[in-house]
């Protein structure tokens, strides 16, 4: 897995073995499955131990161990999946060791990338949380940040704005897709190249191209 080709041929590796067990066995009424992660839904405790069975002899290299639930729920990478009455709701997951630390208001850094780190928490709260867990996550979030000196007012606006562009929002395309320069940050220069770059669009894409041709 240290390969960045990894990913990519553990998933091929695992879906060709996958589908070779259904080809003889009835697919789950739920199955989801990340590269080497799966989360299943069966009829009983029993039958999850022969779904295992299954898995491990499809090749000497696939090792699954299972993780049953515990307080009728079950973490899934990042997702906690929680039993609703006939339903499942989910919310984030954060593991034990997890300690909240994200950059502070007062560190070396420039403001917009301060700012920039409320939008991808509310994003995969957004797109994670079940309604009725959305409202308890934003206020996850509003209170780590603000415990790292966020303030409150900018904290908000940035939240507020993102609720509300959220519905609106479309993916690109491949004929608009966004290039990304990264650049170290060393304060004043930095702010300053930032401040007087107000073609940025042409000035990333002729930073790509003599990138590119360095490369070449």
């Amino acid at each position: 897995m240290g390969s960045l080709l990894g990913p990519a041929l553990a998933n091929i590796f695992v879906r060709f073995h996958e589908s070779r067990l259904f080809d003889n066995t009835a697919t789950p009424g739920v199955y989801f499955r990340y590269v080497d992660d799966s989360f299943v839904i069966l009829g009983s405790e029993l039958g999850c131990d022969h779904f295992q069975e299954k898995l491990i002899l499809l090749h000497p290299a696939l090792k699954f161990t299972i993780e049953k639930e515990q307080n009728n729920s079950l973490n899934f990478l990042d997702v906690l999946v929680g039993k609703e009455g006939t339903g499942y709701l989910t919310s984030i997951y954060r593991k034990p060791t997890f300690t909240g630390q994200y950059i502070r208001w007062n560190s070396f850094s420039p403001r917009t990338r301060k700012i920039s780190l409320i939008k991808p928490l509310v994003h995969r709260a957004l797109m994670i949380c079940s309604n009725t867990k959305l409202g308890s996550e934003l206020d996850k979030i509003k209170q780590l940040l603000i415990e790292h000196g966020h303030p409150a007012f900018d904290l908000l606006s940035c939240i507020n704005q993102k609720l509300a562009n959220f519905a609106a929002e479309q993916a690109f395309s491949q004929e608009k897709c966004p290039v990304y320069l990264k650049l170290p940050w060393i304060g004043n220069v930095s702010s300053k190249f930032q401040n007087q770059s107000s073609k940025r669009q042409y000035i990333l894409l002729l930073c790509c191209e003599v990138s590119c041709s360095l490369q070449h």
